[in-house]
């Protein structure tokens, strides 16, 4: 008997970074223009899944952003 061959599968990672972060880069409220690239056009902080961050480098993002809305440095939500 002729024995089928299986077709390779081919896996993608879901968690591949995105945007590259070195290990150990520390987010900032007084760079803005580089947290910029981590909301969407209408102001929102992106997801992990979006970004690839780990969950630590995530939340310190998030703690980053708000405290550059609340010294206005970022806008809280985009003007159309």
């Amino acid at each position: 008997m002729i024995k089928k061959q299986k077709k390779e599968k081919i896996i993608r990672n879901p968690r591949a970074p995105k945007l590259s972060v070195k290990k150990g880069f520390l987010f900032s409220y007084k760079k803005p223009e580089e947290l910029k690239n981590y909301l969407s056009g209408q102001g929102m902080i992106l997801s992990r899944e979006k970004t690839g961050l780990t969950q630590k480098q995530q939340r310190q993002l998030a703690v980053e952003i708000k405290r550059a809305r609340h010294l206005a440095l970022l806008p809280f939500i985009q003007s159309a």
